[in-house]
């Protein structure tokens, strides 16, 4: 009798496992639904995850950019890194003409205006040669890295002439040249050479806002544009722009205070400038047409590849400005 009690609960109990020892299809589409909604809430949170921490690391670089450059000065006895690349070309020599690199730059052409140095009057330069020249050249920048718009050999990388064609050097594959170095000598895969800054030299000026740059509200009277000195109200910074690449003594690791690592920013395309920018005081405004040098050239700001202030590239990061 107790044998067969045995075997009838052990008959109930396998067809038991038996009805529940899998999933039915309901079941199944269920489980799949619920992890399909948690993969798509997944998405969303993670959106943009990698153009954020992208936006990060680079407002981290424009802090360090900043801090390494003022650190160089201290460190080497008021002197400014040198060598910027001045993110121009010239079509004949160097310095004498140019215009910006639009086909490479990721920044509004309104914001980066065409500058002579010679526009810029100093107080004594008329009696003893103190020009803005001279005040550069007091903290220490005196050479510009720039750009041969041109198709002989002398400045061809690929061995083909295209010096005159950023883009398509740069988009070519077959070449070592890339859009961070087009500053550099044609041995480093570039199209660039030293200038020594002169009165007749052509600098890049900012021109996209000075409140963006130092937060100081204007007062009565247009804001500076780059472009009418004396339309615009006096007292405003003219800043020139130089583009924080390879060549500048900055990234000098035998120099005393030099950074080991050059930055990149990483919000443009394969063909755009893909370097810093520093933007250095040089004059004011004064109501004429001809600004006035400062006493002395101080870095006032770092502003990125797209032509971004620090405030505004943590409004990338943080999501309140969606422009990655």
């Amino acid at each position: 009798m107790l044998k067969q009690k045995l075997e009838t609960l052990s008959k109930r109990a396998g067809r038991h496992l038996s009805n529940d020892s899998g999933f039915t299809l309901l079941e199944l589409l269920v489980v799949v639904a619920i992890l399909a909604a948690i993969a798509g809430t997944a998405v969303v949170a993670l959106q943009d995850t990698d153009a954020r921490a992208s936006a990060a690391a680079h407002v981290a670089m424009m802090d360090e950019l900043d801090k390494g450059i003022r650190e160089f000065r201290v460190l080497n006895k008021n002197q400014y890194p040198d060598r910027y690349d001045s993110i121009m070309q010239s079509a004949g020599a160097l310095g004498s003409t140019g215009t910006v690199m639009i086909n490479i730059s990721a920044i509004d052409p309104a914001d980066l205006v065409p500058m002579t140095l010679s526009t810029v009057t100093a107080a004594g330069e008329a009696a003893a040669g103190d020009t803005v020249v001279s005040r550069l050249s007091d903290i220490g920048i005196t050479t510009l890295r720039v750009a041969y718009d041109t198709t002989t050999g002398t400045l061809d990388p690929a061995g083909d002439g295209d010096c005159d064609d950023y883009t398509g050097l740069i988009a070519s594959r077959g070449n070592a040249v890339v859009a961070g170095n087009i500053f550099l000598s044609p041995e480093a895969n570039g199209c660039g050479a030293n200038h020594t800054i002169a009165n007749a030299t052509n600098v890049l000026i900012w021109g996209g806002g000075s409140e963006r740059i130092t937060g100081e509200p204007l007062g009565a009277g247009p804001d500076f544009d780059g472009t009418n000195f004396a339309a615009a109200q006096a007292g405003l910074p003219v800043m020139m722009a130089a583009g924080l690449g390879p060549n500048s003594t900055l990234f000098d690791k035998r120099i005393l205070g030099g950074l080991s690592t050059v930055p990149v920013y990483r919000h443009v395309s394969e063909t755009e400038y893909n370097r810093f920018i520093a933007l250095f005081n040089i004059g004011t405004t004064n109501g004429t047409a001809t600004p006035t040098a400062i006493d002395q050239v101080l870095l006032v700001a770092i502003v990125d590849g797209a032509g971004d202030t620090k405030e505004e590239e943590l409004g990338e990061w943080d999501g309140t400005r969606n422009t990655i």
